[in-house]
């Protein structure tokens, strides 16, 4: 009785139930009957045309049949033994006896004969061959003269009819074949011979095939153009005018005007539901019927509905038990939906009990529900306004108004004691900004709001507010302790706050906490304070909470910025590739950095930034191949961190990059501007004004670095490089040319005799005249 009423309390899952069971009693149903359907309609389909095949191979054999007697019967009708028993008036003995030999001789030749007759109009007499036509006393002679001579039906020549010759139930026994000197309808007036053809030599195909199919599937009966049935079989039950009647009217409803002269109809024959296959005209005027009970037809499809059904039925069983607990887990939900609807409501009825099914009843608790929350919502809005409007534009109001709205709103804000404003700020809010959608944001901070102010009200009269995305303000009223004491004790509570939120949402938290306000009309200069407070976590980091006193020190440096040495020795090093000179000078920076005013510490991390951007482009400048590095990044740091550990770190890392990107270039730099600087001499060392500066300003670096690396990889100085090249240009000429002195002096550089001839005697032993009047000698 329980699971009964726990199921007549859920109306909602009854429809859901009933629908799906309907659905899947319909659907394998429907399924079933369309297969079942199909297949009686394609066995009837393959049965008619197996029928129609056995009744073309009959008509087949009928006509062959025909064609072979009439032949007989040309052959016959000329036979000159046979013309004197036809047509003489008087008819001699011995013509007589041959006449009789000539068709027992002709019925010994066709084994498809049954017996023959002669008509003769002159004598009016009929002579025929079978024992029973001689001595039966003249029955048999009777009922060939009454058939044959019946005024009421003439019989067409040349074509076999169906006739009872020996038996009296009407079955026949033989069909009967006139044959006449005219191919009109035979009259008593002309004389005519008769052939009688067995009956089962017409039959015998079809019962041939009967036998090969392992089954006795029908009846073969022929109509003739009257209607009536003619059967092989004896008693066969077809055979009655009633039947007959019943057949001729399926065939002629089922053709209507089509007149079709093939087909199968189906219906009730002799009270049995049967399949009639017909076939018209094999010989003039008939018409072949094949004549089958549908039931045995159909036994197999009968057996494969049963079985088809049956297998339904099991897998319909299957799908309702499925459903049902399928329906049941999908229910599971609203079932809880609905306890908790009745936990939070003050009715405690049953949902059973009451009009409509479960989401009438979650409608009816929703729109109560709804009307209460609009009822305080419609108020929090409005004092949410007020809030807002104190910490925004308190001055616009008198201490005297904002006194007014706090008690007529009921705000939880003290008018006697003293207010901290406080500020939580969402930490790594660009990140938060970019990764959270619009519905999640308006969670989180009603989240905010309401456990910030449920944690804070513990101690203090507290009105928490969302100002703008970013953070979220406290209005605490300081009531009962000395200032110390409560600040520590507000301290602890934002604290618990900042872990609460973090524990439950993940998100970080970092507070500014503004000077004690005895003044409400100064609560905007309070939020003021406390969200500028908030910003100084760029020192203190994430998770700070910051006060006035935290940050006495920043908010009266005089110093605005970093000294220029520190800047430039940080670029030297970084050009030197002298990585723990440049984390010092970095270091330094930033140790300075902390002690500014939040818009100054901005603006002296984003001059280290292009400091250090410019030194890496004029580093990439003097490089043949450029390191990967993304310069374009480098001045965004200061407003993508936070933090100055962050930012620190990030300019760290560049730093590192920047030295680390110079090492693998600096051996082929070196050697390149070297051999460079070794072209350039080589090339002008004729002019006068050649020297260190000259060549410095050529590759565009400083005198002193290209004097260094030169001294350091030569051993010399370029000016001593340059003498030795000029004075080896000297001697060359002194040795091959026929210039004066003062002439191989201008053209190796040298403008002061006196300075060439004491460099030449110092490198060659002798004056250049010496020098070449002793080569001239030797």
């Amino acid at each position: 009785m329980k699971v009964f009423g726990f199921y007549k309390s859920k109306k909602y899952l009854q429809r859901v139930l009933i629908s799906i069971m309907l659905s899947l009693v319909i659907v394998l149903m429907a399924s079933t009957l369309a297969n079942t359907y199909i297949l009686e309609k394609s066995v009837k389909s393959i049965q008619e045309e197996s029928n129609l095949k056995v009744l073309t191979q009959f008509q087949y054999n009928f006509s062959y049949m025909n064609e072979v007697i009439t032949h007989l019967s040309y052959f016959v009708i000329k036979d000159n033994l046979l013309i004197p028993l036809m047509f003489d008036d008087m008819l001699p003995k011995m013509d007589l006896i041959r006449g009789y030999q000539r068709m027992t001789n002709i019925m010994e030749s066709s084994s498809f004969l049954h017996s023959m007759a002669i008509y003769n109009h002159s004598q009016n007499e009929i002579y025929g061959t079978t024992s029973n036509f001689l001595l039966d006393g003249g029955v048999t002679k009777k009922k060939i003269r009454d058939w044959l001579l019946d005024p009421s039906q003439p019989h067409l020549t040349s074509r076999l009819i169906p006739v009872n010759l020996e038996k009296e139930d009407g079955q026949i026994d033989t069909f009967a074949f006139i044959v006449t000197d005219s191919f009109k309808p035979f009259s008593s007036h002309e004389s005519a011979i008769i052939f009688y053809i067995k009956s089962d030599w017409v039959f015998d195909s079809l019962k041939k095939m009967n036998v090969r199919s392992n089954r006795d599937q029908g009846d073969l009966l022929i109509a003739d153009r009257e209607g009536r049935l003619y059967s092989s079989k004896i008693n066969n039950t077809y055979v009655n005018e009633v039947n007959s009647l019943r057949i001729q009217q399926m065939i002629t409803s089922s053709n209507g005007d089509l007149k079709r002269p093939s087909g199968f109809v189906i219906g009730d024959i002799a009270g049995v539901k049967s399949m009639v296959t017909y076939l018209e005209d094999p010989i003039p005027d008939w018409t072949i019927l094949y004549i089958q009970s549908y039931e045995k037809l159909m036994e197999d499809v009968t057996k494969t509905r049963v079985k088809s059904f049956g297998i339904s039925g099991v897998f319909l069983l299957m799908a309702i038990g499925l459903s049902i607990w399928l329906s049941y887990k999908l229910y599971h939900p609203i079932e809880d939906m609905l306890k908790r609807i009745r936990d939070h409501t003050t009715g405690k009825s049953q949902p059973g009990l009451l009009e409509g099914d479960e989401f009438d009843v979650m409608s009816e608790r929703y729109l109560k529900l709804s009307e209460k929350l609009h009822e305080i919502s419609s108020e929090q809005i409005v004092n949410k306004y007020y809030i807002r409007k104190f910490l925004t534009d308190s001055q616009m109001y008198s201490h005297h108004d904002i006194v007014n709205l706090i008690e007529k709103h009921n705000l939880h804000i003290s008018v006697r004691h003293e207010i901290r404003v406080c500020v939580l700020r969402i930490d790594h809010f660009m990140t938060y900004d970019r990764n959270t959608t619009a519905s999640t944001k308006k969670m989180y901070s009603f989240a905010i709001v309401n456990i910030a102010q449920e944690i804070m009200i513990k101690a203090y009269p507290c009105e928490a507010v969302e100002v703008w995305g970013d953070h979220v303000v406290l209005i605490v009223s300081m009531c009962g302790s000395s200032t110390n004491a409560v600040s520590e004790q507000v301290v602890h509570l934002i604290r618990e706050i900042q872990l609460t939120i973090g524990h439950y949402y993940g998100l970080s938290l970092s507070c500014g906490i503004s000077d004690k306000i005895s003044q409400l009309d100064h609560l905007s200069a309070g939020y003021t304070q406390a969200l500028n407070n908030s910003l100084y976590k760029i020192i203190f980091g994430y998770r700070s909470i910051i006060t006035t006193d935290a940050i006495k020190e920043n908010l009266t440096n005089s110093l605005v910025s970093i000294p220029d040495i520190i800047e430039r020795k940080l670029s030297e090093a970084l050009k030197k590739g002298q990585m723990t000179e440049a984390g010092i000078e970095l270091e330094k920076a930033f140790s300075l950095v902390t002690k500014f005013n939040y818009d100054d510490i901005h603006r002296a991390v984003n001059n280290l930034a292009w400091v250090i951007k410019n030194t890496a482009l004029e580093i990439m400048d003097n490089r043949v191949s450029k390191f990967a590095l993304n310069m374009d990044y480098i001045h965004h740091i200061p407003q993508e961190k936070e933090t100055l550990e962050e930012m620190y770190l990030t300019l760290l890392s560049l730093c590192a990059k920047i030295i680390e990107g110079q090492r693998p270039g600096t051996t082929e730099r070196n050697d390149l501007i070297l051999e460079t600087m070794k072209e350039l001499i080589h090339q002008k060392y004729s002019d006068v004004n050649l020297g260190q500066q000259s060549i410095a300003l050529t590759v565009k670096l400083s005198s002193a670095y290209i004097g260094k690396l030169f001294k350091e990889s030569f051993k010399m100085t370029i000016t001593e490089y340059i003498n030795e090249v000029r004075l080896r240009h000297a001697q060359i000429l002194l040795e091959s040319g026929n210039h004066t002195v003062l002439e191989i002096m201008e053209k190796c550089g040298y403008s002061n005799p006196s300075y060439f001839f004491r460099l030449f005697k110092a490198k060659f032993g002798s004056t250049p005249k010496e020098y070449r009047m002793k080569k001239s000698i030797s």
